[in-house]
């Protein structure tokens, strides 16, 4: 039997010479028990309503494994007293000690050093222009910025500012707000609808038609309304820290590129990217 990692691996323990292949078995198999019980519907804490898991049984972690029953055994008592896995009414189910070890994790993520690697990584975004930023008022920060290998640089540099309204960024993490709080922040404040196009949002009203169509379509656009001639496609980062501000990350093409095909691709690369820097430890439902 085999169990599938949470990074997509598989730990297969079907024969003693297999088993061998691991510099520490006993590892070996804890970390697949851990991977395991925590893709079980009854032991993943993640998932569910809130109450408390039944958890898996060590004779069955034992039985998908491949392991032998005394030794699962052992080692999830082991794994019990480290906290990582606790008793459940009919078996085990990830511990405490997981989470504290996945925020220690997270408190070390370099998001802009994971943001340059991804988009070199990634088959279309590594030749094109991106920009990871974040929402700050009724402007849009940029954090970073990826040039790629076409011959086209933006203006947006690390630490610029532009109006989020016709931003793609900017209007993707606008669209996570009520639209009750994006009325209010651009009423308080109408020198943010600046025209840098002729294509640029001009008012509340335009700018909140623009903020439903993201939300159906999860992602936004921003059609030539920073500079004529470029497009550029944004989406937000899911599961951002709740210490920190939601980011978002783009990609930019010449209009004149911008093909069916390409487009889908380059979308795909995108929300790759989005997911590529999400938290491992949002809670969805």
């Amino acid at each position: 039997m085999a169990s599938r990692g949470l990074d997509g691996s598989t730990l297969m323990f079907d024969t003693a010479e297999e088993e061998e292949k691991h510099l520490v078995p006993a590892v070996a198999r804890a970390a697949a028990i851990l991977d395991f019980v925590a893709q079980s519907d009854n032991g993943n804490p993640l998932r569910g309503s809130g109450k408390a898991q039944k958890g898996v049984a060590s004779n069955e972690i034992a039985r998908q494994l491949g392991l032998p029953k005394s030794s699962t055994a052992n080692i999830c008592l082991e794994l019990e007293q480290a906290g990582l896995l606790i008793r459940r009414e009919s078996g085990y189910a990830l511990g405490r000690k997981c989470l504290e070890l996945g925020g220690h994790y997270i408190n070390t993520v370099d998001e802009l050093r994971d943001y340059y690697d991804l988009c070199s990584s990634l088959p279309i975004i590594s030749r094109e222009s991106s920009r990871i930023a974040i929402l700050d008022g009724t402007d849009v920060l940029y954090l970073g910025k990826y040039e790629g290998r076409q011959q086209i640089r933006l203006t947006a540099n690390v630490g610029d500012r532009f109006p989020a309204a016709c931003a793609a960024t900017g209007k993707a993490l606008l669209a996570l707000l009520p639209a009750a709080e994006v009325e209010h922040r651009f009423r308080e404040k109408p020198s943010a609808f600046v025209q840098l196009t002729d294509k640029s949002v001009k008012n509340v009203k335009e700018l909140l038609k623009d903020l439903e169509k993201i939300r159906e379509r999860g992602y936004a656009i921003d059609d030539e309304e920073v500079t004529p001639g470029v497009i550029c496609f944004a989406a937000v980062v899911p599961g951002s820290r709740r210490d920190a501000s939601p980011v978002a990350v783009s990609a930019t093409v010449i209009a004149q590129r911008l093909l069916p095909e390409f487009k889908q691709a380059l979308l795909s690369d995108l929300f790759a990217l989005a997911k590529g820097l999400s938290n491992p430890l949002a809670f969805h439902s």
